[in-house]
């Protein structure tokens, strides 16, 4: 989740987002449904440490929902808007009116280890914020 597009909708004010994100605190029941709500997915989705959602929050065209679904079931490679970059074999779950759900493999660092680690995350890829995504086949 970005603060940037929380901040958009004028609902939960900077400091409050920051300190959800940092991990000191997080929003009560009711805040958490209106998150929900605002970005179109569940609660389980948005308390989950399994799931990460992506979102730059800016506002583009929405995509054509029957080409991205053409995906489901494939292992893609999915450029995204913003820090999202490219997620190399993806596979994509579901697509939703405004959310793709994909399974993908991210590197990440552990404090205190020099070591990174490879671990299979699922993402909710927020749809305006896709820039291109292709099979294997036609990258």
């Amino acid at each position: 989740m970005t603060c940037e597009f929380q901040r958009q909708s004028n609902k939960f004010n900077q400091r409050t987002v920051s300190n959800w994100e940092l991990g000191q605190g997080s929003p009560a029941l009711d805040k958490a449904a209106e998150l929900a709500r605002l970005y179109g997915v569940t609660i389980d989705d948005l308390v989950s440490d399994e799931v990460d959602v992506v979102s730059t929050g800016r506002d583009r065209r929405a995509r054509d929902l029957h080409v991205l679904r053409a995906f489901i079931g494939k292992t893609t490679l999915v450029a995204c808007a913003g820090d999202g970059g490219v997620l190399e074999d993806a596979e994509v779950l579901d697509i939703s009116d405004g959310w793709m759900r994909v399974a993908c493999t991210v590197k990440r660092s552990r404090l205190g280890s020099p070591k990174v680690e490879r671990e299979r995350v699922v993402r909710l890829i927020d749809i305006r914020d896709i820039e291109g995504i292709a099979t294997g086949t036609e990258a």
